[in-house]
């Protein structure tokens, strides 16, 4: 990520920060998730969708989208992983997940859903303060401690707009 695009983030966050003391507990629903399978340029895809959110009432808290790219390395056919690779990449996605997600009761960042397409698997949270999250996977990314290649891009959106056909998804 350039300079110039982490430079507005903490303007953002600091503009646009919820996160200030004394604020109230807000209840996170409990992850419940929609599969569907699909496909896109003639290629499968599967997406797994947290339908728990759609009635969330605290979408502003989590104002900002993260988005990780991961790259898998064994696919079977169109593009899709094999299975052991599924497995691995699922795996090291859950260890994110909880370093992402943070505190148990008041955490960071909620998943919203899970994209397998055409070689990749995409991982999208909402996240409260960006600048952690930044961090945490800019580290790995710095430090090339990561099993497969990958990126990520946080974007402000306070009303979920950009995620918005994620809570179309029916389970």
């Amino acid at each position: 990520m350039n300079k110039p695009i982490l430079i507005a983030m903490g303007l953002l966050t600091s503009l646009f920060s919820f996160a200030e003391k004394g604020e109230k507990s807000v209840k996170i629903p409990e992850e419940q998730f929609a599969v569907v399978e699909s496909s896109a340029d003639d290629k499968p895809a599967i997406i797994v969708v947290n339908t728990s959110l759609r009635k969330f009432k605290h979408k502003k808290l989590y104002g900002w989208t993260c988005s990780l790219v991961i790259t898998y390395k064994d696919k079977a056919m169109n593009g899709m992983p094999t299975t052991d690779e599924s497995n691995f990449v699922y795996d090291y996605i859950e260890k994110l997940d909880k370093v992402i997600k943070g505190g148990s009761t008041q955490p960071n960042a909620v998943f919203l859903a899970r994209i397998t397409w055409n070689g990749t698997c995409e991982v999208i949270w909402q996240v409260k303060d960006p600048k952690i999250v930044h961090e945490y996977l800019g580290g790995i990314i710095n430090s090339k401690t990561y099993p497969r290649e990958l990126d990520y891009r946080i974007e402000f959106d306070k009303k979920w707009k950009k995620v918005s056909l994620y809570n179309k998804i029916k389970p």
